[in-house]
């Protein structure tokens, strides 16, 4: 008895792309590529790059989540980012924000005995899963036909593999992909099971902020 395997759902001529973004992982990697210092990303232009990368193509949401300091832990960078995301929002994009957790990091020094130190640090917690959950929900309302996700963390493969199968189970034509920076020389990976979209420092600096909110 021969099987065959279904066939796939065709893709759409006009496919529909929701951009989710890690702010600090897109950050991060854009440091060690090109070697920014802050994030001086504009993601509106840079979200719009990487839509237009493939024909036929239209931009229908971007979802951006990021952790920042608490005033007392941090004022500069409180209020820089409290900026920063207010432009983001009356820019169309969709902002979630996190309190960064104030952590105490245990310090050993090899061969130094008896020494033994802690220090302070601020760590961000949930947005991976804020993302995920995201992806899925807009998968299950169908709100996307491809999703775009800023992001190299390996925690949203669960969610990519899952949007992937509630576009199966709704006979949808789903696609997801990794966007993030390369460099020559620097390591970059994408996520499992993502179409890749490489920002090259040419794409990137087409989409740098020029604004200043110190």
């Amino acid at each position: 008895m021969s099987t065959t395997t279904p066939a796939l759902p065709p893709k759409p001529a006009s496919v529909r792309v929701c951009a989710f973004i890690d702010g600090m992982n897109l950050f991060n990697c854009a440091k060690r590529c090109f070697g920014y210092d802050f994030p001086n990303y504009d993601i509106a232009k840079l979200v719009a790059a990487v839509v237009a990368m493939e024909g036929q193509r239209v931009l229908v949401g971007t979802f951006f989540c990021i952790g920042i300091p608490k005033k007392l832990d941090d004022e500069k960078r409180h209020n820089w980012w409290t900026k920063k995301l207010m432009a983001l929002g009356r820019s169309g994009v969709r902002v979630s924000s996190r309190v960064l957790k104030r952590r105490e990091l245990k310090i050993h020094l090899k061969g130094v005995v008896n020494f033994e130190t802690t220090v302070p640090r601020l760590v961000e917690k949930g947005v991976d899963l804020a993302i995920g959950l995201e992806i899925v929900k807009l998968a299950n309302e169908q709100a996307f036909d491809a999703a775009i996700v800023f992001s190299q963390d390996g925690d949203l493969v669960e969610a990519v593999q899952e949007a992937r199968r509630i576009g199966r189970q709704q006979n949808r034509w789903v696609q997801v992909e990794c966007a993030y920076p390369v460099a020559p020389g620097v390591d970059s990976w994408p996520i499992k099971g993502t179409v890749q979209r490489q920002i090259t420092k040419a794409i990137y600096d087409s989409c740098i902020d020029p604004t200043y909110y110190g």
